[in-house]
């Protein structure tokens, strides 16, 4: 159980009055002192305008320091977007693929994931394969060496299944594709959930936001880049920033042109005028949750899911398709019912018993998030509710 005060965290979280709340791995839900702080800021800049860019510069500044340190990186290697959709689509969009090259991806990605590679391969000739997840180390070599071919160019897995909340052994991956096989590792199931480190995944490229764990502002993207690698990612939108030297009237403006050199630092993929006052405002929910203790919102989160899997378990027609097992699963709880597809069971839960979940596609099932303000009454309402979908 949480070591916080787990009814006064419940208090500053106004939906919880109407709804039980289990779709963080969706969208988080903000506490007031966050949402309190981010108004403060959004009101100071949209305004202030010019007068207080430089203070929403400087709390995004600040929460590319937070979020370096949740992930053990220096705070100069991310760059900062709008979610994880555009995390990956920066590295899809520039990636050096040829006519026959090959991305392998998984069978459980997020569409995020797979539409843009599809994308890609399609625009350079290449193909896209799949390989199955697993939490068992040794099982995910296994399955990645017979997807892997000479052809294959990168493998884009996510940490945690958002399909089944498995958590999968990336760090593994390295040692089966070796050197010459790029990596690119999704976060946004993991990042906030429970602690790692993005230098145990021996990735080239980590993606993720700020809106789902870590129940930050909408809109708060960002991609990891490994400083060896941003050549394998050029830009292909171009600012100020994205070049080196940056832009001045004496430099870029003469003939012959300039040799254009593309800058080595994350922040080239940050273009213009932005809405810096919403990563300053991620600033303010790290900083709430980090209060709390990230080793304590883990085991948190590890209790609640683990209980709600047991009882789920336990219910005639009913399938928990998530790992029993904490280190091999997340806050993350799949489950399917007897004679329900996951559309007709997630609309009878979001209908009938105000209870906030998605469906999963593969298997059809319905998906519940566990977070670090989830309680026992969340858990007995669920299984009250799943106990009496089929009647």
């Amino acid at each position: 159980m949480a070591s916080y005060d787990l009814q006064l965290l419940r208090s500053q979280l106004p939906v919880l009055r109407e709804w039980t709340y289990l779709n963080t791995g969706t969208v988080g839900i903000m506490p007031d002192p966050v949402f309190d702080e981010l108004m403060a800021i959004m009101r100071a800049y949209e305004q202030g305008g010019h007068t207080s860019q430089a203070d929403a510069t400087l709390g995004a500044d600040r929460a590319k320091e937070a979020l370096g340190t949740i992930l053990g990186v220096p705070a100069d290697q991310i760059a900062f977007n709008r979610n994880a959709t555009d995390g990956i689509n920066t590295i899809t969009a520039g990636f050096p693929l040829a006519p026959g090259d090959e991305v392998v991806t998984s069978t459980e990605e997020h569409p995020a994931m797979v539409l843009p590679w599809l994308a890609a391969c399609d625009r350079a000739g290449a193909t896209l394969g799949f390989v199955e997840l697993s939490p068992d180390p040794e099982q995910l070599r296994a399955n990645l060496s017979k997807a892997l071919t000479d052809s294959t160019r990168i493998v884009a897995i996510s940490h945690v299944s958002c399909e089944t909340g498995t958590r999968v052994p990336v760090q593994v991956i390295r040692d089966v594709v070796g050197p010459d096989v790029a990596i690119l590792i999704d976060a946004s199931q993991s990042v906030g959930q429970f602690p790692f480190s993005i230098a145990d995944f021996n990735a080239d490229f980590v993606i993720g936001n700020g809106h789902k764990w870590l129940a930050g502002p909408k809109g708060t993207g960002f991609v990891w880049l490994a400083p060896g690698s941003m050549h394998l990612a050029p830009p292909v939108y171009f600012a100020s920033d994205t070049f080196d030297p940056p832009w001045s009237r004496e430099h870029y403006q003469r003939e012959p042109n300039p040799a254009v050199k593309y800058a080595e630092r994350a922040s080239r993929y940050e273009m213009g005028t932005r809405a810096w006052h919403l990563h300053a405002g991620l600033t303010a929910a790290i900083e709430y949750q980090a209060a709390l203790g990230w080793d304590a919102i883990a085991s948190h989160i590890a209790s609640m899911s683990t209980l709600v899997k047991q009882e789920l378990a336990r219910l005639p027609g009913v399938t928990v398709h998530s790992p029993m097992d904490w280190e091999a699963s997340s806050g993350l709880v799949t489950f399917s019912v007897e004679g329900l597809s996951g559309v007709e069971a997630s609309a009878k839960l979001w209908e009938e018993y105000r209870i906030a979940q998605r469906r999963v596609e593969c298997p059809s099932a319905v998906r519940i998030s566990c977070a670090y303000f989830t309680d026992d009454e969340d858990v007995s309402k669920i299984v009250a509710a799943v106990a009496n979908l089929g009647d």
